[in-house]
This record gives C-alpha cells, structure tokens and sequence, in this order.
C-alpha cells in the first residue's frame, strides 16, 4: 500500500474523520465528491482514501481534492470490497481518529453528516445507550421525504451505504469480526455478512438509524454488486435529507422505521415501517455532553 498524504501541516489530521472507498468508477466519484463538497464544516475533518489500482481518472479526481484535508492510500494491488474498507477504516484508527464516517465512492451523503457525527460521538462514548450496546450508525433507511428529520432510533437491520463507527466501536466490535467467515452464507465472504452475524448472535446489540436517510447510493452500474433493474427498483422514490443543518437530534424510542420490502423474484417493492428496536423507556434520558 503506497501513502501519498496530501495534508502536509500535522494538525489536520483531524480526531474526526471521513474514509473513502475507491474503485474505478469516475463518475459516480464525481457526484460523490461534489456532494460530500457541500457538507457543513466539512473542512475541519480529515478525508482518508482507500484507492484501488487501474483507473487515472480516479485517482487524478482524489488528488484534485481541495476542499478538505486528504490522505490517500494508494493500494498496490486491488484489495477488493472487503479488503479496501478494512485497510483504510484500520489506518485511519491507527492515526488518531476518535470518529468516522465511511462512505463508498457510490454514495451520496446530505450536508449535515459532520454535525450528525459529533452529535453521536458525544451521544455513544463508548459502545452504551441507555439499555442496549451500539454497534454503529447506518445512515441509508429507505425514507420518501415525509419523516423527521432530527429523529434516530434503534434498528436490528443495517445497510453498509454509509455508517458513523467511533473508536471503541471500530476496535472492540467491528474490527474483531471483520473477516469472520462463519455465518449462516458459508459461500459468500462479505463484510456486511460478517457484522450482520456478530449482531444476531448477541441480542442487546443493536445499531442507530434516522428516520430520514442521510445518504443514497448511485451505484446503478459496473459495482461488485451492482444489478441495474434491482437497484432501479430498491432506490425508485426514496430521499435523503438535503438541508445543511444542525437540527436538535434526539432519540425516539418508539418511533417506526421506514423499510421497503424487496422481492427480486417478482421484482416488486412494498413500503411499509418496521419498529426499532425498544429502549428501556423509563431510561430515555440524553446522556449529558
């Protein structure tokens, strides 16, 4: 793994930090960094990216970042969907950050994620909330644009379209299991699959979610995953919040998570909630800052 720190003053290697997956897909590169350009205070975080071999285009886009401190990781050989995330999420722990945001290069985010970010690195110290133990924060939900926008609860499903993991979480939780391959899809070596595991075996783990999603994928095409009709279907009608934000971010413990209901065989899509995870009520107190 080849380092170029774009950065050269030692003090923007911020505590906070945004990682970055990249691969070979320019445009949907672009629409990312222009999107992530907009964020509120986005200059006072450090951008890590995880950038895989074969594309100059790509690259000549991350070296043309100017609008927040960058470091970039030029992977010598391609570590592929599970390896990239792994090796920059691990370098950017082992360089001070106290709290991430990890973003693929097919993700759109809205501008308020920096301050949704420090909201919960004060919100979740450590891995404790309340009565349950958090896993991370994922940021895709499926919303239509009519929920709160301040509003987070407790969701036993995640999407990997974006999450807010802060130190803790990253080496007691998320790391250990990263490469763990015994789940109930022995074929498929996924990451998502791997963390997915980790959760149902423990059953007060849990992750926060919004009610209004904080990103969106773009990734229609020529992705690991990628099946364009599937994707079509799943991302047809939904948003993300768009305003810059900050807004009183609170927990509701009772509050219905929106969820669409994919079925791939028949290819058809139903829109219905699914409840959160439920906190202890008498305990739902904001921890102080």
């Amino acid at each position: 793994m080849h380092l170029q720190q774009k950065a050269s003053e030692k003090n923007v290697l911020s505590l906070n930090s945004i990682t970055l997956t990249v691969n070979n897909r320019p445009h949907y590169l672009r629409r990312c960094l222009q999107m992530l350009s907009q964020v509120s205070d986005i200059a006072n975080w450090h951008l890590y990216i995880g950038l895989e071999p074969g594309n100059e285009t790509c690259a000549q886009l991350c070296r043309d970042i100017a609008f927040m401190p960058c470091t970039i990781l030029y992977n010598s050989q391609s570590l592929g969907v599970r390896g990239n995330p792994y090796g920059v999420l691990q370098y950017t722990f082992n360089h001070g950050s106290e709290i991430n945001i990890y973003l693929e290069d097919d993700i759109i985010v809205s501008p308020d994620i920096c301050h949704l970010a420090l909201w919960y690195k004060q919100l979740v110290r450590e891995d404790k909330l309340f009565d349950v133990r958090i896993f991370f924060m994922s940021l895709f939900v499926t919303s239509k644009g009519t929920e709160a926008v301040n509003e987070f609860t407790a969701s036993e499903l995640f999407s990997p379209w974006g999450l807010i993991i802060n130190r803790y979480q990253w080496v007691n939780l998320v790391e250990p299991c990263w490469w763990n391959d015994n789940h109930n899809y022995p074929c498929e070596q996924d990451w998502t699959l791997s963390l997915s595991h980790r959760m149902n075996k423990n059953s007060n783990l849990t992750v926060l979610a919004p009610l209004l999603s904080r990103s969106l994928n773009i990734g229609r095409e020529d992705g690991e995953h990628s099946h364009p009709e599937r994707h079509d279907l799943l991302m047809k009608g939904l948003v993300m919040n768009l305003e810059p934000g900050p807004f009183d971010y609170k927990i509701n413990p009772k509050a219905k998570i929106p969820w669409r209901c994919m079925n791939y065989d028949i290819m058809t899509a139903v829109d219905t909630t699914r409840d959160g995870k439920i906190f202890e009520t008498e305990r739902m107190t904001t921890p102080e800052h």
